[in-house]
């Protein structure tokens, strides 16, 4: 569960460097109340997605 938390928190990380200053929503975020938001939805996709590009090399 390390990589799901590792995750979360590079999501938040990068929504609070382009200003987004919600500190409740980032919370939850990164407790993993958030998971089935678009945030997450996006950011899960794109490591399955890298994942398949590495095992294809």
């Amino acid at each position: 569960m390390d990589r799901i938390n590792d995750i979360r928190d590079a999501v938040a990380r990068a929504l609070e460097a382009r200003g987004f200053d919600n500190r409740k929503f980032l919370g939850e975020l990164r407790a993993g109340q958030r998971d089935d938001g678009p945030y997450m939805i996006g950011a899960l996709a794109c490591a399955a997605l890298a994942k398949i590009n590495i095992i294809a090399e």
